[in-house]
């Protein structure tokens, strides 16, 4: 193999590896878990990879080189496009993030919990100060332990929050429900309250709701509730689209509510700021659950790749908050990215 090969199937291998990536985050990862996924993945990656060394091997240099090029332009546009859109709908950062740092030399950080807060002003709310927090993809299993998941809740309890919020995806697979009902509680002034997510309906939907109910936790199943406290009112809507039986529909507030919504994916938010939501809460994308350094995440299983990957975003004046998650799935493991719970004080906005 001579120079000129080596370049070609160096170049075919580049745009081999970006197309594997965007089938990875916007139908890969997305399947049903079935014991074939895994394998599929690997079956998809492997017929890329071997594609785009037997082009670059066999194919002249020109014109066949430029099919590989305009993958890579094609690709290197969309990252351009996709690093505009979310600095264009970048909300406000934390307030404050406790630890702060993550250290290179410790690249596992499956259960160094951080805790972020924010602070917005919305006029629509017109009571005391309202603190919310919010948690999601606790994926709980063996690897981590009950004894995590009581600290994680512990520390969510010390922040005296009104409500908490669950934005689904409490277990990876049924095996995980007796562990499920011995470490989850109920917490908030006001209450808890929760939605599904990919996994709870991949495992056993009716069982982990029974679980959630049982421990005080009211199910948001594609519903709406409302809380009057701290002197103003709140609309709370779950929202399990896309793998519950929920059309995208979701309740029309009135003027004097401020309306919370609940969807495990941030997916959602487009058609959700077009509706009345004032605030959504979400999970799912684990912030990549595996980020390179000073970059950031490369696989999130989201339609819009790492557009809304974690952190707080502002959508057609729809507040977004994407948390990375506690727990871990497929493999339990955390590299360069702390799982996290949010803590969201919402203030009344005194106009003069």
């Amino acid at each position: 193999m001579n120079l000129q090969q080596l370049t070609c199937v160096a170049v075919y291998l580049c745009a081999a590896g970006v197309l594997f990536l965007a089938l990875l985050n916007r139908v890969l990862i997305l399947m049903r878990e079935r014991w074939y996924k895994t394998p599929f993945i690997v079956l998809v990656f492997m017929i890329l990879s071997c594609g785009a060394i037997t082009a670059g091997y066999a194919l002249p240099l020109l014109p066949w080189i430029m099919i590989p090029m305009l993958i890579l332009s094609a690709m290197l546009v969309g990252e351009i496009l996709r690093l505009g859109i979310r600095q264009k709908c970048a909300g406000s950062p934390p307030i404050d993030t406790i630890p702060h740092k993550i250290k290179l030399t410790r690249p596992v950080t499956t259960t160094d919990l951080i805790c972020h807060r924010y602070q917005i002003e919305l006029p629509q709310w017109h009571g005391e100060r309202l603190r919310v927090a919010h948690l999601s993809d606790l994926h709980v299993n063996s690897h981590l332990g009950a004894e995590y998941f009581r600290e994680v809740f512990n520390a969510v309890e010390e922040e005296k929050p009104d409500i908490v919020l669950y934005t689904g995806d409490f277990v990876t697979n049924a095996k995980s429900l007796p562990m499920l009902r011995e470490i989850i509680r109920p917490m908030g002034r006001f209450g808890s309250y929760a939605v599904l997510g990919n996994h709870d309906y991949w495992s056993d939907d009716r069982e982990v709701g029974k679980v959630l109910m049982d421990k005080g936790i009211k199910l948001l199943t594609n519903e709406s509730t409302v809380i009057n406290c701290l002197g103003g009112r709140i609309l709370l809507t779950g929202c399990d689209y896309p793998w519950g039986q929920s059309a995208k529909n979701i309740q029309i507030k009135d003027k004097a509510s401020l309306h919370l919504v609940l969807s495990h994916t941030p997916d959602n938010i487009y058609w959700m700021s077009g509706k009345s939501a004032d605030c959504v809460f979400s999970g799912h994308c684990h912030a990549g659950q595996g980020r390179i350094p000073f970059f950031g995440s490369v696989i999130v299983p989201s339609a819009y790749g790492r557009r809304f990957d974690h952190g707080h975003f502002v959508v057609n004046r729809t507040h977004l908050f994407v948390v990375s998650g506690i727990g871990a799935a497929n493999p339990p493991l955390r590299i360069f990215c702390q799982p996290d719970i949010f803590i969201i004080d919402i203030c009344s906005c005194i106009r003069g």
